[in-house]
C-alpha cells in the first residue's frame, strides 16, 4: 500500500497538466457561501431532580408504639416526639439536599446561558461576516465581468491559488494588471525542491521484520522537480486564460520565485528563477496533453537558469510595481468625537478611518506611518502601520471590527494568516466588543494583540479624544438602518 501511494504521488506529479486539462477552472458563483453556522448549538442542560420530600404520614414516622407503650401516656408521647425529631431531621436534610441542588442547576443554568449567548453571539457575526463575503463576491463578478482592474487582479490570484497539487504546497501569488498593454504579470510563489518527494518504493524485510525504502536519486528528484515547475507555468497560464472570457488578458508575464536558503551563507533567499511572457494567441494554439513543458518554455523564450533546481536568480522579464495599491487616502475622523458618539454605531469606513487616526498618533515618531487600505475589498488588512523603532518596529497589520456581538477564534485566525501573507511582525485586532476565550487562547504565543472596546476607549483617551461605546444601543440603530 504504501508503495502503491508513493508511486500514484510521483505518477501525479509527472502529470501534473495532463490531468488538468479537462479540470474547471475556479468559478466565481462557486464561491458564495451559504452554508449554516458550523458549530452545534449548546445542548440544553441536564437538571438534576429533586429527592422526594418526607412526609410526616410516612410509615417510617408512624410505626406502631408497641402494646406497653401505649399503656403510657409519657412513653407515649415520648415515642410521637421521637418520630416527630426524626421526621425534622430528614425534612432538614431534605431541605438542604434540595438548596444544594437548586445552587447546582442555578449554576449549570447560568453556565448554559452564558455558553448560548456566546453561540448566539458568534452564529450572528458568522452571518454577517458571510453577508459580506457573498456581497464582496456580487462585487467581484459584475466588476469583472465589466473589466475593472482590481476585480481582474483579485480573480486571477484566487484563481491561481485554487490550483490543486497532489503535494502539501498552495500557490501564492501577487498581480498586476496593465490595461493599456492588456498585460497581467503574475509573482508565483513556487515550491522549493525540498518539497518533492523522494520515496519510490516500500518493501518488507522478512528476516528483521522492518520496512525499508527505497527513495528516488539526487538526479532523479531534480529531473521531477524541475518537470512539475515547468508543468505550473504552462498549468497556470492555462488558469489565468480560461477564467478571462472577454479577453481582457493578451499576455500573461509569470515571474517564478522560490524561498530557500543560501548554502553559502545560510540566509534565507527569495530569487527569481523564472521568467516568461505568454501571448493568449499562441497559447491557444498549444497541445497540452502532448506538449513538452521544458522544451515549450525554452522555444518561448521563457528565462531561468541550466537548472531551477540550483535556484539561481534570473531578472524578470517585466517587473511587478511595488507600490501596494490597495493604500488609499483617508479622512479625519478623530475632530468630530465628543462622549456622546457611540463607536459601535458608527459607520463603518468612519470606524476604519478613526482607527487609522488613532494608530497615526500611536506611530508617531519620526518614520512612523500608517495607511489605510481600500474598504470592504482590502483582502484582510484595514490599515498597515510602518514602525521605524529598530527593536520593536516593522510593518504592522491593523484590522478594525466595528462589532456588536463577541468576536470570535475565526477572526483571529484570518488576523493570523494575513500577518503571515503580508510577512508584517505583528497583528493588531481593534473591536468595540470583546472576544471569546477560544480567540484569547489561539492567539496566546503568537504575534498578535486583541484590543476590544475598553481598551479602545483607554486609547483614545490617551491622545485627547472622548468616545462611548454602547452595545446595546448599536445593535437597535444598526437594526434599524438595515429595516
Amino acid at each position: 500500500e504504501q508503495t502503491q501511494e508513493a508511486e500514484e504521488l510521483l505518477e501525479s506529479l509527472e502529470n501534473l497538466l495532463v490531468e488538468s486539462i479537462d479540470e474547471p477552472e475556479l468559478q466565481l458563483d462557486d464561491l458564495f457561501d451559504n452554508s449554516p453556522f458550523p458549530q452545534e448549538k449548546p445542548d440544553d442542560p441536564i437538571i438534576e431532580e429533586y429527592p422526594p420530600e418526607p412526609n410526616r404520614t410516612d410509615e417510617k414516622y408512624n410505626s406502631d408504639p408497641g402494646f406497653f407503650v401505649k399503656l403510657s401516656k409519657k412513653k407515649l408521647e415520648a415515642f410521637n416526639a421521637q418520630n416527630d425529631e426524626a421526621f425534622a431531621r430528614d425534612h432538614q436534610s431534605w431541605e438542604e439536599v434540595c438548596a444544594e441542588i437548586k445552587e447546582r442547576n442555578s449554576t449549570l443554568f447560568e453556565d448554559y446561558k452564558a455558553e448560548l449567548e456566546e453561540w448566539k453571539d458568534e452564529c450572528s457575526q458568522y452571518e454577517e461576516d458571510q453577508r459580506a463575503s457573498n456581497e464582496n463576491i456580487h462585487w467581484l463578478i459584475g466588476a469583472f465581468d465589466e473589466g475593472v482592474d482590481e476585480a481582474i487582479e483579485q480573480y486571477a490570484s484566487m484563481a491561481i491559488g485554487a490550483i490543486a497539487l497532489p503535494i502539501d504546497f498552495e500557490l501564492e501569488s501577487i498581480v498586476e494588471y496593465q490595461p493599456d498593454e492588456h498585460l497581467l504579470i503574475a509573482d508565483v510563489e513556487l515550491p522549493c525542491i525540498e518539497e518533492m518527494p523522494t520515496r519510490q518504493k516500500v518493501t518488507f524485510v522478512k528476516s528483521t521484520g522492518e520496512f525499508k525504502e527505497k527513495n528516488l536519486t539526487d538526479a532523479a528528484v531534480k529531473k521531477l522537480y524541475e518537470s512539475v515547475v515547468y508543468q505550473l507555468v504552462l498549468r497556470i497560464a492555462k488558469c489565468v486564460f480560461a477564467i478571462d472570457e472577454k479577453s481582457y488578458i493578451s499576455r500573461l508575464v509569470i515571474n517564478g520565485f522560490v524561498s530557500s536558503v543560501d548554502a553559502a551563507t545560510g540566509n534565507d533567499i527569495h530569487p527569481c528563477v523564472l521568467s516568461i511572457g505568454i501571448d493568449r494567441e499562441a497559447f491557444s494554439g498549444l497541445k497540452l496533453e502532448s506538449i513538452d513543458p521544458k522544451a515549450w518554455f525554452k522555444s518561448s523564450k521563457g528565462v531561468s537558469a541550466a537548472s531551477i533546481a540550483k535556484v539561481t536568480p534570473v531578472a524578470p522579464l517585466v517587473v511587478l510595481e511595488k507600490e501596494d495599491k490597495r493604500f488609499i487616502d483617508g479622512y479625519a475622523v478623530e475632530d468630530s468625537l465628543s462622549d456622546s458618539v457611540n463607536l459601535a454605531a458608527m459607520d463603518w469606513q468612519d470606524f476604519e478611518n478613526l482607527i487609522r487616526e488613532l494608530f497615526e498618533e500611536e506611530f508617531s515618531g519620526p518614520g512612523g506611518e500608517v495607511k489605510i487600505t481600500q474598504a470592504s475589498r482590502d483582502g484582510g488588512v484595514d490599515a498597515v502601520a510602518f514602525d521605524p523603532d529598530p527593536i520593536r518596529g516593522g510593518k504592522i497589520v491593523i484590522q478594525a471590527k466595528r462589532y456588536t456581538n463577541t468576536v470570535g477564534v475565526s477572526a483571529v485566525r484570518d488576523l493570523y494568516g494575513t500577518v503571515m501573507n503580508e510577512g508584517a511582525m505583528k497583528g493588531i485586532l481593534v473591536t468595540t466588543s470583546n472576544y471569546g476565550n477560544d480567540a484569547y487562547e489561539f492567539a496566546q504565543g503568537k504575534p498578535l494583540t486583541l484590543m476590544n472596546g475598553a481598551n479602545l476607549l483607554y486609547m483614545l483617551e490617551k491622545h485627547g479624544h472622548k468616545a462611548r461605546i454602547d452595545l446595546r444601543e448599536a445593535k437597535e440603530i444598526l437594526k434599524s438602518e438595515s429595516e
